[in-house]
């Protein structure tokens, strides 16, 4: 792994704290459409499901989990919908530990489901069984999943605050029973960091033979940051969502994921980058949940230069047939999104004006371009934003 490339340019220095340098594969498994519509607020009809699995799938996603069979029988009518789309990625649901969820699952013809197992101290008087009730109920559903032919993830809830010896109770009989295929730690309440992940997830690892999956919640701000550290442990499995959206204020986002772990530590995904930004555009616009504009990643700023001063170095780097990633970590195309734009604002100076100025097919001598700079700033400061070329054009006069 290189700190150069076509279309990022990072730290050399990630690459000599990393011995060996990473370059494992990993599975991204996104909830958008059931963690993701789980966040106060969102809602997706069934055509907006449709359209966000293509999306997905387009991308490169590996496992899609399209609902909850349990939610509603519109939520079932949804999820078998997507399977009937004959879509290359994996499609997955999530049911409770009880036959019924099972029967409905291999209905959907999913290829797959995770099998909630609510087992902690506080689940176990919420729902007045003990923790070996619970390992029964779950062993009993996993039976039930596998002969539907399905795979199945035992999704242990609230792992991250579970004591070490329950935890190895649970994976030991997940491990024994020969009926699943993973253990997914999840996060539930968001209550890991970085070091807190390595520790569970390497533990876990030591308890068994199955694939560990990690779903981080994102509480801390941490999502992304503990998804790496949980491949760095050794997690096979990361289950993702698109622009972070889920329970309270959501899980690892997908697009942060997509691009760090490649470039930043040299992690394999079969993601398409090309596709990723329109995949955003597209939740976010089903979603209805405003994205900042700084949001990493995706965010609307992300490509757009303000500064006068960084303003003329792409300027110059621009018309010296100059690699622009030399201003940013990556290439803004690299991912979809459009082209450097240069913006006028307070901060602009007259590289941002040449650049309205060509791209509009004006011509003015020196003097009137800082005039013309001197009413844009004036113009940016009364509207505390900055300004659209139309409006910039609008000043020569």
């Amino acid at each position: 792994m290189k700190a150069y490339g076509e279309n990022w340019f990072v730290s050399w220095h990630n690459f000599e704290a990393m011995q060996p340098p990473q370059s494992k594969p990993f599975i991204i498994h996104d909830v958008t459409l059931r963690d993701g519509e789980q966040q106060a607020g969102i809602l997706f009809s069934m055509d907006e499901k449709v359209e966000i699995a293509k999306a997905l799938a387009g991308l490169g996603v590996d496992r899609i989990e399209a609902g909850m069979v349990a939610v509603s029988e519109e939520d079932r009518l949804t999820i078998r919908k997507i399977v009937d789309l004959g879509l290359p990625s994996e499609i997955w649901t999530i049911g409770r530990s009880t036959i019924a969820d099972m029967d409905q699952a291999v209905a959907s013809g999913v290829a797959g489901t995770g099998i909630i197992i609510l087992a902690n101290e506080q689940y176990c008087r919420v729902f007045r069984w003990t923790p070996e009730q619970a390992i029964e109920l779950a062993i009993r559903s996993a039976e039930r999943a596998r002969q539907g032919g399905l795979k199945t993830t035992l999704l242990i809830a609230d792992s991250s605050r579970m004591s070490a010896e329950l935890l190895r109770q649970i994976v030991t009989a997940a491990t024994e029973s020969g009926l699943y295929d993973a253990v997914a730690l999840m996060d539930t309440f968001g209550a890991l960091n970085p070091e807190g992940t390595f520790h569970l997830v390497e533990m876990v690892r030591s308890m068994t033979s199955l694939t560990v999956e990690l779903h981080p919640h994102n509480d801390f701000g941490f999502g992304t940051i503990n998804a790496i550290s949980g491949l760095h442990a050794g997690a096979g499995v990361i289950h993702t969502s698109m622009l972070g959206l889920g329970e309270r204020v959501g899980n690892t986002p997908l697009e942060e994921l997509a691009v760090a772990a490649p470039l930043l530590y040299g992690y394999r995904h079969r993601l398409d980058l090309p596709r990723l930004a329109a995949a955003a555009e597209l939740v976010q616009r089903h979603s209805r949940m405003p994205v900042s504009a700084n949001k990493p990643i995706i965010g609307s700023s992300y490509n757009q230069i303000e500064s006068g001063t960084v303003a003329t170095e792409y300027s110059r780097l621009s018309k010296a047939g100059e690699d622009v990633q030399w201003l940013f970590p990556f290439d803004p195309q690299m991912i979809g999104r459009g082209k450097v734009e240069l913006v006028t604002g307070k901060g602009s100076g007259l590289a941002n004006i040449d650049a309205i100025l060509e791209k509009t097919n004006h011509r003015l001598a020196d003097e009137e371009k800082r005039q013309l700079l001197d009413r844009a700033k004036a113009e940016s400061i009364r509207l505390h934003r900055v300004l659209t070329d139309a409006e910039v054009v609008a000043l020569i006069a």
